[in-house]
């Protein structure tokens, strides 16, 4: 069975948004000539009606009463890669015309009222108080204090590493209450659907990478983003971007990184992203050796008007083992940052790979407001909740919280996930609404907050119709959304965490209110 995490096709009518919207790689005429072969094809998969016309399984769509029951610790059921080691990466380009049909003009994706009808809307936050911190440290961003940064560190799987529902939360809660900066970006694509809005990043080759997903690390020392690199004379860049409305302020960029014995140099150059003619790039040069494995991150400022923006280019000279994780790119606030903490492949489980105490020094590098754990995607491979599901969770989100102490902690049910089966042809994947009843559990259980995207989506059937709607919010794959259907995930929970603040400024009066223009106008049920 194909992985749960490989990218989806895009439906025609997603790369139709798109294509009006920026100059996406997959839009030229030899990939358009590809796309059309393969609309063709995917024709039978439509309709269940057409299924004798159908030249491939769509993974995930077995009858689930047909499938034996996957045997419970699981470890065994986790795709295994390659055990320690690593695997050498392609050079990359990302840059912030691509936007995977988020639009770069300030306006938000249309969708018919009709189509949203269908989904049962905004949900409230279950276990809200879990939330406070959140809400507080958001309180003074609210209230414009100087260098009030709320950051917020979104974990998943592959809905997360497309930057489709963190990219709209981004421009979202930054149009609400400031842009701080993009954030966290790691040093080159690890997975090919690798991707991050409104920013150009790229990478050359030389880079190799160990990641949560594998090949693994043998001291679990993943970073942040549970990838690690190394590099002899590879280099990469991170840049701001000088068109739209969005991913435009940058004061500093923030290189992460392990000190250890073996370490070596890095230069870091910093110039406007575009040309000025006469000027230099600011360079400095570092070394990463030093006496213990320790995170550490250096700060470089930016001078550069904001109208030219400005361009990072890390470079590793291969005169020791660098160790390298991400580069964060933030502002002075106030206002929001909006880590986008993806990984494609990722179960929850995985996280108990890095290393607690590494994983806490680097928290404390980010200092982040807000923690998010979206998965199940893959989880729902397996055919039934494990055996350990709910014990392996709360593992990692009291290890998060051990490492984030000053941070909420909200757990994101996953999507809802269709399969052959029902009245219509299709139905609900049985696992999806027990996966996400145990995460409502664990979460009560280990003081996080939860958030039922399942329910949000409109509940048992949703994927069904959001794959049937016009335009598409859900992807042929009946699993992944589209571009549009992500949008409208994100654009629920921005809504059920404005309802949220507003419930705890009740409780804090002294606490700033949010702008009229801001209050929800139904509060979430």
């Amino acid at each position: 069975m194909a992985r749960a995490d490989a990218p989806p096709p895009p439906p025609p009518l997603a790369i139709s948004a798109a294509a009006a919207r920026g100059n996406h790689p997959l839009l030229g005429k030899a990939p358009l000539a590809v796309f059309s072969a393969l609309a063709l094809l995917a024709i039978p998969y439509a309709s269940p009606k057409l299924e004798k016309f159908q030249v491939a399984r769509i993974p995930g769509t077995e009858d689930e009463v047909e499938q034996e029951p996957v045997e419970a610790n699981a470890l065994a059921a986790i795709p295994a890669p390659s055990s320690t080691g690593e695997i050498t990466l392609k050079a990359s380009e990302n840059t912030g015309t691509i936007t995977n049909a988020l639009p770069t003009d300030g306006k938000e994706v249309e969708v018919d009222p009709e189509l949203l009808a269908k989904t049962r809307g905004s949900i409230a936050i279950e276990n809200p108080t879990s939330m406070d911190a959140f809400y507080a440290r958001l309180a003074k961003t609210v209230g414009k204090e100087q260098g009030a940064v709320t950051r917020v560190l979104h974990y998943g799987d592959s809905v997360i590493t497309s930057d489709f529902i963190s990219g709209t939360m981004r421009r979202k809660l930054q149009k609400d209450f400031g842009d701080a900066g993009h954030g966290f970006i790691l040093i080159a694509n690890p997975w090919e659907w690798y991707f991050h809005n409104d920013v150009d990043h790229g990478a050359s080759s030389g880079w190799t990478s160990s990641r949560i997903t594998g090949p693994f690390a043998g001291d679990g020392l993943y970073g942040l983003g549970g990838v690690v690199f190394k590099g002899a004379g590879a280099n990469a860049f991170f840049a701001t971007t000088t068109k739209g409305d969005y991913g435009r302020k940058v004061s500093k960029f923030e290189l992460f990184y392990l000190e250890h014995p073996q370490g070596g140099d890095v230069e870091l150059s910093v110039e406007s992203a575009t040309k000025i003619p006469g000027s230099k790039p600011e360079v400095v040069r570092f070394s990463t050796k030093g006496p213990a494995k320790v995170s550490r991150k250096k700060s470089v400022s930016v001078t550069t008007p904001i109208e030219n923006g400005a361009k990072l280019s890390v470079r590793a000279f291969g005169n020791g083992e660098d160790r390298l994780y991400g580069v964060v790119l933030e502002g002075d606030g106030p206002g929001v940052t909006y880590d986008a903490l993806g990984a494609n492949g990722a179960r929850v489980r995985l996280l108990k790979g890095i290393d607690a105490d590494h994983w806490k020094e680097q928290m404390a590098l980010r200092d982040p407001a807000l923690v998010v754990f979206q998965y199940g995607t893959n989880e729902s491979e397996e055919g039934s909740v494990a055996k350990d599901y709910e014990e392996v969770l709360g593992e990692v989100l009291d290890r998060a919280r051990a490492a984030a102490p000053n941070a909420a902690c909200l757990v994101a049910a996953p999507l809802d996930r269709a399969e052959k089966g029902g009245t219509d042809g299709l139905r609900t994947k049985k696992v999806i609404p027990k996966l996400v009843d145990a995460q409502a559990r664990v979460a009560k259980a280990h003081g996080c907050a939860f958030w039922n995207t399942f329910q949000a989506m409109g509940g048992e059937g949703s994927m069904a119709k959001w794959v049937r709607a016009r335009p598409a919010l859900g992807s042929g794959d009946f699993t992944h959304p589209t571009p549009a259907g992500a949008e409208v995930i994100g654009d629920l929970l921005h809504k059920s965490l404005l309802a949220g603040y507003e419930a705890w400024q009740a409780k804090h009066p002294t606490a700033p209110k949010l702008p009229a223009a801001l209050t929800p106008q139904e509060p979430p049920h």
